[in-house]
């Protein structure tokens, strides 16, 4: 039987390779742009975002996710959502180093080890980086229910809904075309919202490489009265 279903798709994008993510060095809240590599191999998603007209645009404010928003779709630059809880995790006294000076350290042997039990010197703890996440994500469920109870006539064609459908599979000629909203933010971040929407998926599970897409598919239905998230592509 089929069971009426809303559905969204996320398109989470982390942010384009910069000269500390060539060297390998932590990078979190310090806030540096993207090196030429960085902004050249945005090029391909920049083309296949081109044109599409999103449901809501958020973006983490440091500079490496604002240059690749721009470039991915610069027609969002000026009306996105700046937000600060979607910043990396700040590793603190461990920021700009990389794993050969940082491994003979006792807490940082640990902390790679127990990354939820130990918080790196002056940086951040996990229950405080995955709560701001968390903050975020209740705030994009309220978004999203908006996006999918707005009136069918003020929809085009590109933009429906809600389809009749007993599962999501992936994307096809005879797909239905749901509501997208696109979130440029950092690796870990995009992490703990891929873990946090999609069932039985950890985080470590989760692989998404600079300047590259990661399309989630919520579905809210009735008959469960909730959203569960599905992964429809990595690339």
């Amino acid at each position: 039987m089929d069971v009426l279903v809303k559905q969204v798709d996320l398109l989470l994008v982390r942010h384009g390779t910069t000269r500390w993510n060539r060297e390998k060095r932590y990078l979190g809240h310090t806030d540096i742009p993207l090196d030429p590599v960085g902004r050249d191999e945005l090029a391909p998603l920049a083309r296949e975002l081109a044109g599409k007209a999103f449901r809501g645009v958020y973006c983490s404010d440091l500079a490496r996710c604002r240059e690749t928003l721009a470039i991915i779709s610069p027609a969002h630059a000026d009306t996105a959502m700046y937000d600060p809880p979607l910043r990396e995790m700040d590793f603190g006294a461990w920021e700009g180093h990389t794993y050969e000076q940082l491994q003979h350290e006792p807490l940082y042997r640990q902390w790679i080890d127990s990354p939820q039990q130990v918080t790196p010197p002056g940086g951040e703890s996990w229950a405080d980086f995955a709560g701001r996440v968390d903050g975020f994500i209740g705030s994009l469920l309220k978004d999203v229910e908006g996006a999918c109870s707005r009136p069918a006539e003020t929809q085009n064609d590109s933009e429906a809904v809600l389809s009749r459908s007993e599962g999501t599979e992936g994307i096809g000629p005879e797909s239905p075309v749901h509501p997208e909203m696109l979130i440029v933010a950092h690796g870990g971040v995009l992490r703990q919202l891929a873990v946090s929407f999609v069932p039985g998926l950890s985080f470590w599970d989760v692989h998404v490489q600079p300047g590259s897409l990661l399309r989630i598919r919520l579905s809210f239905s009735e008959e469960t009265g909730g959203w569960n998230g599905m992964l429809v592509n990595e690339a």
